[in-house]
């Protein structure tokens, strides 16, 4: 089945070229990522890519995204939010985190024909971000060790960036120079990749042959274009005093002792260098 794959992967890379909406495979990802607690998020992401174009995304989110994209949508999305909760309630259990919502609000994009990546992110709730960098600031050193990810032959490869040390498994059996979140570059798929320490990675868990559309992101023209690590020093605000960060938005919240957290349980984020 694996060959199977392998083989028609290879020939709509090359159909790709002329069809450039379309992708040619659909990659699931696991992300590795762990609050200051301990605790693993176990957020799930997919790339939809072709030879010249990938989007990277979390299936739910873009969903909601759609759905909420009208004046309709939204507010039928409304009620089902405030029909939920009226549900909980109704038995006494409250738990926002159960309430239909986006989980994730990361969309990254890359283009091939001008070796860019577009990163769109949320400040908090309501402040949509992106910003844009080149290709060239991920730079690889391929080894020579091997493994076998969903049986197909990887090999190892690391890289320096953005504050973290990688190292990347990539298959040459799919000819296509892309992988989860930015990573890009390398002569194969990138299945999996990790941080020196462990903490933060991403592990394809399926692979399979697509003709989806590669859509744009939702809501796109309500992105204000920002600075990378402005932005990051922004959530990283948010993140640790999220109510200072509303007031200072001249946003006033009454704020109780209880509710107070002597530390961000959030962790850093995935890069570091905006510190």
């Amino acid at each position: 089945m694996k060959k199977i794959l392998t083989s028609i992967i290879v020939c709509f890379v090359a159909i790709a070229v002329s069809a450039q909406q379309k992708a040619v495979i659909e990659v699931s990802y696991s992300e590795i990522s762990f609050y200051e607690n301990g605790v693993e998020r176990g957020n799930k992401y997919h790339l939809l890519a072709n030879a010249g174009q990938s989007k990277f995304f979390n299936p739910r989110s873009e969903e909601i995204d759609s759905l909420t994209s009208t004046p309709e949508g939204l507010a039928n999305f409304k009620k089902t939010q405030e029909a939920a909760f009226q549900a909980m309630i109704a038995q006494g259990a409250i738990d926002v985190t159960k309430l239909p919502r986006k989980k994730e609000t990361l969309y990254v994009v890359k283009s091939a024909a001008d070796s860019t990546i577009t990163v769109y992110d949320v400040i908090g709730t309501d402040e949509p971000v992106y910003y844009t960098e080149p290709f060239s600031e991920m730079v690889w050193e391929i080894g020579d060790s091997t493994k076998t990810i969903l049986d197909y032959e990887c090999i190892q490869a690391e890289t320096d960036y953005h504050g973290r040390h990688w190292t990347a498994w990539f298959t040459p059996e799919i000819p296509i120079q892309d992988g989860p979140w930015k990573f890009h570059g390398l002569p194969g798929l990138i299945l999996e990749a990790r941080t020196g320490e462990g903490r933060y990675g991403y592990v394809a868990d399926g692979i399979e042959r697509s003709d989806k559309i590669i859509n744009g992101i939702y809501g796109a023209d309500t992105y204000e274009k920002r600075d990378r690590k402005a932005i990051l020093r922004a959530m990283r605000a948010m993140r640790d005093n999220p109510m200072g960060h509303l007031n200072a938005k001249g946003i006033k919240v009454e704020i109780l002792p209880e509710t107070l957290s002597k530390e961000s349980k959030g962790g850093d984020f995935i890069e570091t260098d905006y510190r």
